[in-house]
């Protein structure tokens, strides 16, 4: 694999692409080690503005993905386990549905099954995802 990578002109640990998605984006998170809540296994991750998204695929519950956003991925990944466990446990199934950039931080926006759309804000997109998740 080096020898073939030297060869091309890519430097080791370079994105390649195949079709319309990259490598990259098929993988698991590196950061987020700690496993997911039962149910629920790892998807697929992103770069937002501001941070990441992690999504989880879960059975069992009222969405099929989770998606959760934080300032880093580690942080992304807890948020969607905590909406997964939520739901697991009995509460209100909620998947991250949108943020915003706001004067001095950010605005996210959950979509939940039973309590429809909370929004909560904070000065990184971590603090605005656990600010949206307690008001669930």
């Amino acid at each position: 694999m080096r020898e073939s990578i030297s060869k091309i002109g890519l430097t080791k640990g370079a994105v390649v692409m195949i079709g319309a998605f990259t490598v990259a984006s098929l993988a698991l998170p590196a950061t987020a080690n700690a496993a997911p809540a039962a149910g629920c296994s790892a998807f697929m991750n992103s770069p937002v503005t501001g941070g990441y998204e992690a999504t989880l695929t879960c059975n069992g519950i009222g969405l099929s993905f989770i998606d959760g956003l934080g300032t880093n991925l580690t942080d992304a990944s807890k948020e969607a386990r905590a909406l997964a466990q939520i739901a697991l446990g009995g509460g209100d199934t909620c998947s991250a549905f949108m943020h915003a950039t706001t004067p001095g931080g950010y605005k996210v926006t959950l979509t939940c099954v039973d309590t429809g759309l909370v929004s909560g804000v904070g000065t990184t997109l971590t603090d605005a995802s656990r600010a949206a998740r307690a008001s669930i």
